[in-house]
């Protein structure tokens, strides 16, 4: 009969014995993979990620953080979940990637130079450039007259943009600058009278 001359026993076993070999090595394998996989588990960190893209000397708010678990690398600096509330309404101290891990180094209070004044300003629409700007470019604002009158008194006044211009529902926009602090005063009677355009320089260095 089939099967029972000589030699088939052998060549059976050794089938039988590279099968188990193949079966020990998978567990052996499967058992290594599974052993990594809790490793990482049991170093995961609850820590604070950046959502959107926030900009140097931006207000850090709620809607830009969120939570995630990681793994952060070695040397890589986190920001436990629960000092979340510790970031909001902080000042971002340089540019914060989306989807970025949040670094404790990455916010504080904000940093005015001595001898420069930080103010607020609202332009009308077709006074500042529709381009976005980021925090840090050369700006120059140039007095105008109110209805094509005479431009007021004094020189334009150079400065930076300190966080990017938010646009309201009339068109106007709202941004944030810094200039020389003996400035500050008129540049604000200018602004509050509407009579500022505000122009972007080339170079934002």
């Amino acid at each position: 009969m089939a099967g029972t001359g000589p030699g088939v026993g052998p060549v059976r076993a050794r089938r039988n014995l590279r099968w188990v070999a193949a079966g020990v090595l998978a567990v052996c394998l499967g058992g290594l993979g599974a052993a990594l996989l809790y490793g990482n588990l049991s170093n995961a960190q609850t820590v604070i990620t950046v959502k959107r893209t926030v900009y140097r000397d931006q207000v850090i708010t709620a809607a830009d953080l969120g939570v995630t678990s990681a793994v952060p690398a070695a040397g890589v600096e986190t920001v436990p979940s629960g000092r979340i509330d510790d970031a909001v309404g902080r000042t971002a101290l340089y540019d914060l990637a989306e989807g970025s891990l949040l670094s404790p180094r990455a916010y504080g209070e904000a940093a005015v130079e001595v001898g420069s004044a930080r103010l607020g300003l609202r332009l009308a629409a077709g006074r500042i450039p529709s381009a976005p700007m980021p925090p840090g470019t050369r700006v120059l604002l140039v007095p105008v007259g109110r209805d094509g009158g005479d431009p007021p008194e004094g020189a334009s006044v150079t400065g930076r943009i300190a966080t990017v211009a938010s646009t309201l529902p009339d068109g106007a926009s709202i941004v944030d600058v810094t200039i020389a602090g003996q400035e500050v005063e008129r540049v604000a009677r200018l602004a509050a009278n509407d009579q500022l355009v505000l122009v972007r320089l080339a170079g934002e260095g």
